[in-house]
């Protein structure tokens, strides 16, 4: 099982990835064997949230990984990010 930190920010028009990220709508934990099964969990956790109004969103994933010597901080991993976009069908 991997540990996932995700944060979801709106897709602005003409904002750029850092300013969007700097203040995300959401951050979260998730664990889950792959990043595709990592990201079904949050876009079922988020889909009851944005259905009335639905809107584009990035969310970006970073792997972590545990201290070696099993204390002291976590490691994050290369960021993966993916667009998640709720239509009227959702």
């Amino acid at each position: 099982m991997r540990t996932f930190i995700y944060y979801v920010a709106e897709r602005v028009p003409g904002q750029q990835e850092m300013q969007r990220f700097s203040q995300p709508i959401h951050v979260g934990i998730v664990s889950a064997e792959q990043v595709a099964a990592a990201y079904d969990y949050v876009w079922a956790d988020l889909q009851p949230t944005f259905a009335d109004m639905p809107q584009p969103l990035e969310i970006r994933f970073e792997e972590m990984a545990p201290p070696r010597d099993g204390s002291g901080i976590w490691k994050h991993h290369a960021p993966i990010e993916m667009d998640i976009t709720f239509t009227n069908a959702d």
